[in-house]
């Protein structure tokens, strides 16, 4: 009597669906008639929608991959590629847009957060350029202007409730010198931003114009890289709960020192560094 030996079958992994592929925003049309394969939309595009079968000789394109820039449309020489918006849409709902549904999709299959850069991706309303400086509160210019000028002119820090003055070498002096203040050219701040959420050139760009405006930028909880201490009378450093390159060359190099408490954007103690931004030139720890 043979003994037979029967091995169990693992059981198939069931294939998880891709759904951001199934529903791309936009569409990449090719005229066969009209491409000479010349390949330079597989050239020009960085993101790999274009794609080149070196076996086949064919061109084919990947369209969850295209973002809509239209640059290999542009650089064909011979027009053969059409950048299109998919038509396919999802069903009506106030809360849940095809651009909520379709982002919800991309997060799933990428386990990534998804980024907009240069920009917001949403409409969201400038208030900058609605802002209403109301005068009347501060001046009559029409009554006269000459003697009562306006300005944005603003300080920071605490005020006395009088001042005493004496009379010294027959000018009128201050008793006691005012507290210590900072002077912003106009009542603007940059809102505290760190290094690992942007990155060095978007500080420097802050810093610079914090400088040229006469305002102050704020470093945000993630340090300050050494080549910005030249600008540290326009800089207002914090000082956060998780303590990123915190150290003492850190809290002297800015005019004020911000100590975050807690944040509304989000609940906890902050956000957390990927690990592709953690590098040599990243601001040291204290």
């Amino acid at each position: 009597m043979s003994e037979t030996s029967t091995k169990k079958r693992s059981p198939k992994k069931k294939k998880v669906p891709q759904w951001a592929k199934l529903f791309p925003d936009f569409i990449i049309e090719r005229d066969p008639e009209k491409c000479i394969k010349c390949r330079i939309c597989v050239k020009e595009c960085s993101y790999g929608a274009h794609i080149w079968d070196a076996k086949k000789k064919e061109l084919s394109e990947d369209p969850t991959k295209c973002v809509g820039c239209h640059r290999c449309e542009a650089m064909c020489p011979t027009r053969a590629i059409v950048i299109r918006r998919n038509p396919s849409d999802f069903r009506e709902h106030a809360v849940w847009t095809p651009w909520h549904i379709k982002n919800v999709y991309k997060q799933a299959d990428q386990g990534g957060v998804l980024l907009a850069s240069t920009g917001c991706a949403k409409p969201v309303r400038t208030y900058f350029d609605h802002l209403v400086l109301d005068a009347c509160q501060v001046t009559n210019p029409p009554i006269d202007p000459l003697r009562e000028p306006m300005e944005l002119r603003t300080y920071l820090g605490p005020r006395p409730d009088a001042l005493e003055v004496e009379m010294r070498k027959g000018k009128f002096r201050l008793k006691r010198p005012l507290p210590r203040q900072i002077k912003l050219e106009v009542p603007i701040m940059f809102a505290a931003m760190s290094y690992g959420a942007i990155s060095l050139h978007v500080h420097q760009g802050l810093a610079r114009a914090a400088r040229d405006l006469g305002t102050l930028y704020n470093t945000g909880e993630g340090g300050l890289h050494a080549s910005l201490y030249e600008y540290g009378s326009n800089t207002i450093v914090q000082c956060a709960s998780g303590r990123f390159g915190l150290h003492v060359d850190y809290l002297n190099a800015g005019v004020a020192i911000e100590i975050k408490i807690g944040q509304g954007a989000k609940p906890g103690i902050g956000g957390h560094l990927p690990g592709e931004k953690v590098r040599r030139r990243s601001p040291r720890p204290g």
